[in-house]
């Protein structure tokens, strides 16, 4: 199968779910900008509950997903680096993941389309799935690929109650958060992942 989806900043475990399932993969790269997706966005486990992390962009007119350009006026990777760790430091596979992702966060990529691809291809890289990812090249509305460009958003939660609960960091003070940020399922149980993944929803 062939899908098409919305490009994702180390985006929920059902996005990376349904990535599984295609053969191919293209990465949607000229639709048009949406505020409070996936697409500058995740949410990681923390000592609070489930917490937000957000890229601000720049905003000139009204830019494809491919021309967005990310702002770093306020040290937002310094931030959520920061975020990650101290959630994620004692968690079984974060010694062994950690610094892969860290040296993406400090390359200061200019445009956000571009980080994003870098993290998908590095978490897969950390599954150990070898597909090739494209970008598009065009929009089309319709497309004969499955199409998940918006399959998965904040504010509509798919495939709620569908993921069986694994060990989180917190989850003797928050329970179970279900499907956050791929990293939360990586750095809990590293090469359990892939199996996970496949088996749920």
């Amino acid at each position: 199968m062939i899908g098409v989806f919305s490009s994702t900043y180390l985006g929920p475990i059902a996005w990376y779910s349904d990535l599984l399932k295609c053969e191919e993969i293209y990465i949607e790269k000229h639709e048009s900008w949406l505020k409070q997706t996936y697409r500058n966005r995740c949410y990681i486990d923390s000592p609070n509950g489930k917490l937000m992390l957000n890229i601000p962009v720049k905003h000139q007119g009204k830019n494809t997903i491919g021309e967005v350009e990310i702002a770093y006026n306020d040290s937002w990777s310094v931030k959520h680096w920061q975020a990650i760790k101290t959630t994620y430091a004692t968690a079984p596979f974060f010694e062994v993941l950690a610094p892969d992702l860290k040296a993406i966060l400090d390359r200061k990529y200019s445009r956000l389309y571009d980080l994003n691809l870098s993290l998908i291809r590095l978490i897969l890289d950390w599954l150990n799935v070898e597909k090739t990812i494209y970008p598009t090249q065009e929009w089309k509305a319709q497309t004969t690929f499955k199409d998940y460009r918006s399959a998965h958003l904040p504010k509509k939660p798919i495939y709620l109650n569908s993921f069986e609960p694994y060990p989180q960091m917190f989850d003797h003070k928050n329970g179970f958060l279900e499907n956050i940020s791929i990293l939360d399922l990586l750095f809990n149980e590293g090469p359990s992942a892939y199996g996970y993944l496949v088996e749920n929803p």
